[in-house]
Order: C-alpha cells, then sequence, then structure tokens
C-alpha cells in the first residue's frame, strides 16, 4: 500500500535526511563537549565523595545524550528503509495509512494515530519509573 504521493514522499525522505545531519552534527558537538568537561577526566580520580558524584552524574547525563542520539539516528535511518522498500507511511498495527500530517510532525512514526494512543495506554506502565 502506498498513501502518499511522491511529493509528499520526497519531501518527507528530505526532512529526514536533514534531521538526521542535525543529530548527526548535534552528537558530534556533545562527544567533543564531553572531552572537554573536567568532570570526565575527574572520574576515576576524585577522592571527595561529592566531586566523585558530580562526575559520575555527569558521565551519566553524557551516556543518557549519546544513547538518545543513535536511537534517534537509528529511527531515521529505520524510516529512510521503509521509504525505500515502500512501506513507509504504513502503520505496523493495522496497515492503514499514517496521516501526511502526521508524518510531518513525527516522520518516524511507525503506527497511525489510534494505534499510536491504544499502544501508548497499554505500554504506559512500563514509562514510569519504579524503585
Amino acid at each position: 500500500m502506498n498513501f502518499l504521493t511522491s511529493q509528499q514522499r520526497r519531501q518527507l525522505e528530505q526532512a529526514l535526511v536533514a534531521r538526521r545531519r542535525e543529530v548527526w552534527r548535534s552528537a558530534h558537538n556533545e562527544l567533543r563537549r564531553a572531552e572537554d568537561d573536567p568532570y570526565t577526566s575527574m572520574a576515576g580520580e576524585v577522592s571527595d565523595e561529592c566531586d566523585q558524584a558530580n562526575a559520575m552524574t555527569q558521565l551519566d547525563f553524557d551516556n543518557e545524550i549519546a544513547r538518545r542520539h543513535t536511537h534517534q539516528i537509528r529511527d531515521i535511518d529505520a524510516a529512510l528503509r521503509r521509504i525505500k522498500d515502500k512501506t513507509y507511511g504504513t502503520c505496523i498495527d493495522c496497515d492503514c495509512e499514517i496521516i501526511f500530517e502526521r508524518l510531518k510532525v513525527a516522520p518516524t512514526a511507525t503506527r497511525c494515530v489510534m494505534c499510536q494512543s491504544l499502544h501508548e495506554k497499554t505500554y504506559a506502565h512500563e514509562l514510569m519509573p519504579t524503585l
């Protein structure tokens, strides 16, 4: 099934490629900043517990940012693959169209609005932090 026009598909593909470039640039800048961050080098050398905690918190934060960038790039790459194999814009749950307006806002979306809403309600508990 192919619900998008070729012009819409091209527009979304260009947006995805631009977003991928943006995320790569941001990831690169974050990695450079992390290298220059004194906490990164202090993490293994600090004797003061407060400084050690600050260093570890900063490292955790940097790792989370890197993980998010990686996740975004994987989602974008998957969307670009779906464009190539002509499954882009089709909901993975119900095989219905994902409307162009939704893809403009969330170009890596894999579900239509209704299925995404159901998915979020079904799996909302997994997003809640636990002790």
